[in-house]
């Protein structure tokens, strides 16, 4: 015992003496002591090993930013105007950049650097080519070779102690090359694959610009580093699950030993938490490397009991283990590698649909996930997103409770984002090189070998959860092939290699543009409706796996301010202008032609005719906050209502900005939290509440681990004043077992409907549009006859009575002309109205006491190429639907637990007679709310509560912080909601979560009513 008690010591000593003794030492451009030179090597008539000497001196450089893009120095250095703002960056002249350019920088040894020491100089990314020089001596490479470095997600790594001089400056020079593809913005030849392995959205795409030189830069960390002669390549901690409570633990690294003598090493490492330690002796030829592997059969710590598992946001905490590796040699520290992993077990199954078709369903820990969350294009568009800001973006998914971001093409290369990924519990979907296109790659090898840089770079992360081969394609047969043999044989199919991003079990990709809640109750449509054979779309099929569908979201007034000109923000394009005009500055920022996925003439024409039109951008940017969080929560809803019959999860496209924009995000470039934030953060709650807007179903989600017993489930309804009326309340208790949903009740807004749910005969029916979709009660669902003049559809009431009105509710595909007939034995019919020019929409027709058991609508001209479609058919007797049912009215549900704990809330607008139309919005009066600072707390949570006093509804309430003395935005703030109702006499608590000393010194909480004036309400600063 007390011999292992020393060797223990021991190892804690040599653990301490090789954190002391080892160095590594940042040449990136936040190190003060280190200044990177850019210059363009057409200026520069030198070989790169005069331009490597340390007396070298680069005249009139531009200082270059490391990590960066070379374009990035230049705007840093104010050579070019700001290129988020207007179509500044189309006015760069582009073929100025995409020429090779010179990086250099000086740099001096440390004191306590000792000869003897290997130095290694390491480059995490460069793009797309480099090549490196040090001292006058050329590193990579032959003497005369060019593009020696070829990628985006290449480590490069050289031993430079025999070249550097201790006490004395050394130098370092990098050739950077730009891709050879689409040297100009308007080149015809293609990019994308071709250029791969890059950043594919460089060269522009329909969110982001074309930058100047395409990214190419020093791309990633620069560091120097100090080992002995026996270094540790790659290591690498896997993890087994025999069940939830035992896990295997497996370690390997490859040992190198770049010295002229053989070396017998010791390789020891410490896994915490458990203070699991272990240690090999290792005997490696000069100049060679050998593989190291320990598992439980060598360690027996290595079968750990109750293990802290990994799990995703929503399922469980993202727990960590980190492992530190040393090795010594000849009794003296030689390298050292700090390992974060986590300990999860990834699963995938593929479940028939009803359809018969594959739908895939990930599992991790043996739970069932459900996928909620995002797709990511790039960090931000020239590649200034590093470190702490990575945080920032991975707390806001967090915080909307997203579980997966995926990464389109696979273009964040920065290990940091990894890192919060897994401290935050996202899984990562991660891309490949490859997109839908016609092109090959530039180089196979190339490709190849970033690839395997990739996975053995990545593999510690428990964050990433599949390997994807191409983005809406098949990788081709050769790279196909090698990316599956690297992830079997470098990451032990720990995770899913899957060829495509949208097919094989997934359910494609899209659309892009806005579409109402009901929309996706009724529809799964997608772009893979083209394929041969087409997917089965249809309202029980076809939601699946969905890994990109998206809209268009214009972001928050200041926003907009901040990137479009003043004399440009009012008023907004014309259709014409959307559809066909390329040279306007909202174009230029992906509203109009270059985004027309993203239906910009919809999008602006939903918000005009849902909330009414706008005579000033301000007021047309709030009520665009309202429809983008009606759309994003009806997306993530429509998925969650079909939860393991048939949907698996969603994506969206996408869940953040890059650049500047009107399209496809959830907070924007500036964090602002757009409506769609709201929408996404509510509608992806792990215990959730919702209303279906197709057939009224109300349902319970649970998307955790645990099951949820004797639950409460009510719904209220309240008319546009704000009085609740209680005919429409409906209450349920229930279970609701761990990820998955369950239905509480249906709301019945028929009441007094004499059709309802009664049966329906027509003279056809096309597609899904059955005869009994009239007297469902449900807005969204509609008959849809055959494409011919001539048709009719009845409603049996299922005994005669008096009749007063029929409602027809008119879907677009409506008659021109039409008669409404009744009968008492569906043979002898009556006409009680006929209409020679009818409009479509919804029509009351009088009938002042008609008996009849049927009613029937005898449509005999078309108003399109289409067949007749009706959403509903509704017949009233004299208990006509409750006429304190304003037309537009509210919705608001509430989940809560056995002990009457609120759990979830939710809460609706909805029109019963007009369908999206909520312009009675605008004559709400102002409320009357008061603020209560409750809880000011720096860096954790303060609470603010919020009480509507008036007696009206107090619609579409906005908060946000301002800085009081600058008036700048302070960004960005996690409130726990925004965008809120509340109705008379109700309360809200809102946190606001991780803010600064710096932020909270002059914060002013700031807040705006749906159609007011904006007010100062507190004084949170000083």
């Amino acid at each position: 015992m007390r011999r292992v008690t020393l060797l223990l010591l021991n190892l804690m000593l040599i653990n301490l003496y090789c954190m002391g003794q080892l160095k590594k030492i940042s040449l990136n451009s936040d190190n003060p002591d280190i200044v990177w030179q850019v210059k363009l090597q057409a200026e520069l008539p030198y070989t790169g090993q005069e331009i490597s000497r340390p007396d070298f001196k680069m005249e009139k450089a531009v200082k270059g930013v490391v990590p960066g893009v070379v374009f990035t120095a230049y705007v840093e250095a104010g050579l070019v105007p700001d290129p988020n703002f207007g179509d500044h960056i189309h006015q760069v002249d582009e073929t100025y950049y995409n020429r090779p350019f010179w990086y250099r920088t000086n740099f001096k040894l440390p004191a306590n650097y000792k000869s003897g020491e290997r130095l290694w100089l390491q480059f995490d990314n460069t793009n797309r080519y480099a090549d490196f020089y040090v001292n006058g001596v050329k590193l990579s490479g032959t003497a005369g070779s060019t593009k020696d470095v070829s990628g985006h997600m290449l480590r490069t790594k050289y031993e430079i102690s025999h070249l550097v001089k201790l006490g004395e400056e050394n130098a370092v020079a990098v050739l950077i090359t730009d891709a050879d593809q689409k040297k100009t913005r308007h080149a015809k030849d293609p990019f994308g694959i071709v250029a791969s392995p890059t950043y594919l959205s460089a060269a522009s795409w329909d969110w982001m610009p074309y930058v100047p030189g395409r990214l190419a830069g020093i791309t990633g960390h620069v560091s120097l580093n100090t080992t002995g002669d026996v270094t540790m390549e790659d290591p690498w901690v896997r993890s087994e699950l025999e069940s939830n409570d035992i896990a295997y633990l497996f370690v390997s690294t490859e040992l190198k030993n770049s010295g002229d003598q053989a070396k017998e090493v010791m390789l020891s490492g410490v896994i915490q938490p458990g203070n699991i330690r272990f240690n090999k002796k290792v005997k490696i030829d000069a100049n060679s490397s050998t593989k190291v592997y320990l598992s439980r059969a060598e360690v027996k710590e290595f079968i750990l009991r109750k293990p802290k598992l990994w799990w995703p946001n929503g399922y469980g905490e993202p727990h960590l283990y980190t492992c530190t590796l040393s090795t010594t040699s000849d009794g003296q520290p030689s390298d050292q590698k700090e390992i974060s992993f986590g300990i999860r077990k990834y699963e995938y199954q593929y479940v028939a649909n009803k359809a018969g078709w594959p739908v895939l369903t990930f599992l991790i820990n043996g739970q069932k996930i459900f996928l909620k969350g995002g797709n990511w294009g790039m960090s931000e568009y020239l590649l200034r997103c590093h470190g702490e800001e990575y945080e920032k973006k991975i707390k806001l998914h967090k915080d909307m409770n997203y579980n997966m971001i995926r990464l389109w093409t696979g273009t964040v290369t920065d290990d940091g984002f990894y890192t919060y990924c897994d401290r935050y519990g996202i899984m990562v979907w991660d891309d490949f090189w490859l997109y839908v296109a016609y092109n090959d790659v530039a180089n196979d090898d190339d490709f190849k070998a970033n690839a395997l840089d990739k996975v053995k770079r990545l593999r510690n992360h428990p964050s990433i959860a599949l390997w994807c081969g191409a983005n809406e394609t098949h990788p081709k047969s050769e790279l196909d092939n090698y990316l599956r043999s690297i992830v079997a044989l470098e990451d032990h199919n720990d995770r899913m290699y899957k060829s495509s991003s949208n097919q094989d079990g997934l359910s494609g990709s899209g659309w892009w543009g806005n579409q109402p809640p009901k929309h996706h109750f009724e529809s799964s449509g997608s772009n893979l409706a083209w394929n041969d054979p087409a997917y089965p779309y249809g309202s029980d099929r076809g939601y699946g796996l969905r890994t990109e569908i998206g809209t268009a979201t214009f972001p928050n007034y200041e926003s907009v301010k901040e990137f479009i000109p003043a004399d440009k923000l009012w008023p907004l394009p014309t259709d014409e202008q959307l559809e066909k005009e390329e040279d306007n500055v909202w174009n230029k920022h992906y509203f109009g032609k270059e985004a027309s996925n993203a239906s910009p003439i919809k999008y602006k024409q939903a918000v005009n005719t849902q909330f009414g039109e706008s005579n000033n951008l301000e007021a047309f940017c709030e009520k665009a906050q309202y429809l983008n969080l009606e759309v994003m929560k009806g997306m993530y809803e429509a998925w969650n209502d079909k939860m393991w019959d048939d949907a698996t999860g969603m994506l969206i496209w996408m869940s953040q900005s890059a650049y500047p924009s009107f399209v496809w995000q959830t907070y924007d470039y500036y964090y602002d939290a757009t409506g769609a934030y709201w929408g996404a953060k509510q509608a992806c709650e792990p215990l959730h509440i919702q209303w279906n807007a197709s057939n009224n179903s109300v349902k319970a989600i649970n998307t955790t681990a645990k099951d949820l017993h004797g639950a409460y489930v009510t719904a209220q309804v309240y008319n546009i004043a704000g009085k609740e009326l209680p005919m429409y309340t409906a209450t349920a208790k229930l279970d609701l077992p761990a990820s998955n949903r369950k239905e509480a009740f249906r709301l019945k807004f028929n009441q007094g409907n004499l059709a309802f749910e009664k049966p329906a005969y027509a003279s056809s029916e096309q597609g899904n549009g059955k005869s009994s979709f009239v007297t469902d009660g449900a807005s969204a669902s509609r008959w849809e006859s055959n494409s011919t003049d001539q048709e009719w559809i009845y409603v049996d009431l299922e005994k005669s009575q008096k009749l007063e009105t029929v409602r027809i509710k008119w879907e677009q595909a409506y008659a021109s002309k039409y008669m409404l007939q009744v009968s008492h034995d569906a043979k002898n019919w009556k006409t009680v109205h006929q209409n020679e020019n009818a409009k479509g929409g919804t029509e009351d027709i009088a009938l002042n006491g008609v008996k009849a058991r049927y009613v029937k609508v005898l449509a005999t001209k078309r108003a399109s190429d289409y067949g007749f479609s009706i959403f509903e058919i509704e017949v009233f007797g004299k208990e006509k639907q409750h006429i304190e049912l304003s037309p537009l009215h509210f919705i608001k549900l509430q989940l809560k637990d056995s002990l009457g704990m609120v759990l979830s809330e939710n809460l609706y607008w909805r029109n019963g007679e007009k369908d999206l139309d909520y312009t009675d919005l605008n004559a709400l009066p102002p409320a009357q709310l008061t603020f209560e600072l409750l809880e000011l707390t720096v860096g954790e949570s303060s609470k603010v509560r919020i009480k509507n006093a008036g007696t009206t509804v107090a619609f579409g309430n906005r908060l946000r912080l301002q800085d009081s003395h600058t008036g700048e935005r302070i960004l960005p703030v996690l409130f726990s909601d925004n965008y809120f109702t509340l109705l008379p006499g109700e309360e809200k608590i809102i946190s606001l979560d991780d803010l600064k000393p710096v932020q909270l010194e002059h914060a002013s909480l700031l807040w705006k009513q749906y159609g007011q004036a904006e007010q100062t309400m507190l004084q949170l600063g000083k």
